[in-house]
């Protein structure tokens, strides 16, 4: 059950990655498994970090870890958390 909706979740983070391509995101000849596997071990590797060993800053590192991954491949660089408001999920 547990391998099952590791590869749920794969496949949709695989897809978002597509859409990105096919949305001009991300470079049309950018690899799609690797991406939503390099962004799947910064997710892993946060939990490991932050929760599990509770080091500062691990949080940030994920995040310039992710503008990487997108700047590699044709995305800009996200805003950096303090130039940035999120709004609510409702």
């Amino acid at each position: 059950a547990l391998a099952q909706s590791v590869n749920i979740w794969l496949a949709a983070m695989t897809r978002a990655v597509v859409l990105s391509m096919e949305e001009g995101h991300l470079r049309a000849d950018a690899d799609d498994k690797q991406i939503a596997f390099e962004i799947h071990a910064l997710i892993l590797a946060l939990h490991y970090e932050a929760r599990f060993l509770r080091l500062p800053g691990s949080m940030e590192r994920a995040r310039l870890g992710f503008e990487n991954i997108l700047m590699r491949h044709g995305a800009a660089p996200m805003a950096s958390p303090s130039s940035r408001r999120l709004k609510p999920v409702r």
